[in-house]
């Protein structure tokens, strides 16, 4: 029923985190993926030992060069087998139901009737802890589209959140790559959300754990902060009208951002055009004096 897909890169430390959360799975019918960026540790030889005594599929895939983990999901669809797929990253556990929760609620929205227009399931997300991070939905089992879940709210929901989606879906809108940055997730999230619903259900399923090599963590040069901010920016603005620009907060803050982000880094061949641009410009020069005096302030 579920392909379990973990694109991972040198944490040959961490990955039996995730194989030790499949063991615990109380509902068996699933496949794990492991796409591996290029890895240059010992993750193929843990892996393969693994597989010959696990009583689970283990898909073993090894790109022939670091690329990004954008890349490896994006090649790791290719050998998802079963109609629903969870993106486990290489440093993640979760609850032993979380499979089992999960198939009672696709049962669920398979006999509504236009069921196929929810793509995914969103559940909730505690840190090593047990704290939940940022805030649970508005309301359980939520089905929503963009415009309700982000471009009619005055505040985004805060706090990371965990996906289970149609495989197909996935396929349909591959992750957004560029070879010279990582690219926010939300950017392709978003996209998907302005034409399938989201399903949003108040259950904890991931556990979150701080890892410094991770790429939220990662130390990264400023310049290599503005990269990812510029191109995420960009993705996040290319299918947007001007309205929705000029008078929504979600998109003013993304083009105040793509307009900071300029100021460092451009990209020749991705950048924003015409009234677009101009607009950005102008939320941007609008909005600095009183960002920047809010953070004084906050000083």
């Amino acid at each position: 029923m579920f392909s379990i897909l973990t694109p991972t890169y040198n944490r040959v430390k961490e990955l039996p985190r995730v194989y030790k959360s499949l063991l615990n799975q109380t509902y068996t019918d699933f496949e794990w993926i492991i796409s591996d960026d290029g890895s240059s540790d010992d993750t193929e030889e843990i892996v393969n030992g693994w597989k010959s005594k696990s009583n689970f599929d283990i898909i073993y895939h090894k790109m022939s060069k670091n690329q990004g983990k954008s890349y490896a999901v994006n090649e790791g669809l290719a050998l998802c087998n079963h109609p629903y797929t969870i993106i486990a990253d290489s440093d993640d556990t979760f609850d032993a139901n979380t499979l089992a929760d999960l198939k009672i609620i696709w049962e669920g929205i398979e006999t509504t009737e236009n069921a196929n227009k929810i793509g995914a399931v969103w559940t909730l997300v505690q840190d090593e802890i047990g704290n939940l991070v940022g805030e649970p939905w508005p309301k359980n089992f939520w089905q929503v589209g963009f415009k309700e879940r982000v471009l009619d709210r005055k505040q985004p929901i805060i706090g990371e959140k965990w996906h289970c989606w149609r495989t197909a879906v996935l396929r349909e809108f591959k992750m957004y790559v560029h070879f010279n940055s990582f690219i926010s997730e939300s950017a392709t999230w978003n996209n998907i959300n302005t034409q399938y619903d989201f399903l949003c259900v108040n259950m904890i399923h991931r556990r979150y754990w701080l890892s410094e090599d991770g790429l939220i963590h990662k130390k990264k040069s400023y310049k290599d902060v503005q990269k990812v901010n510029y191109y995420t920016a960009y993705y996040h603005l290319k299918k947007s009208n001007l309205k929705e620009i000029l008078f929504t907060g979600h998109y003013r803050d993304i083009a105040f951002d793509y307009t900071r982000s300029s100021l460092y880094y451009k990209d020749k061949q991705l950048k924003l055009k015409g009234n677009k641009l101009l607009s950005a410009w102008l939320i941007f020069l609008w909005c600095a004096p009183k960002k920047a005096l809010l953070k004084l302030i906050a000083r």
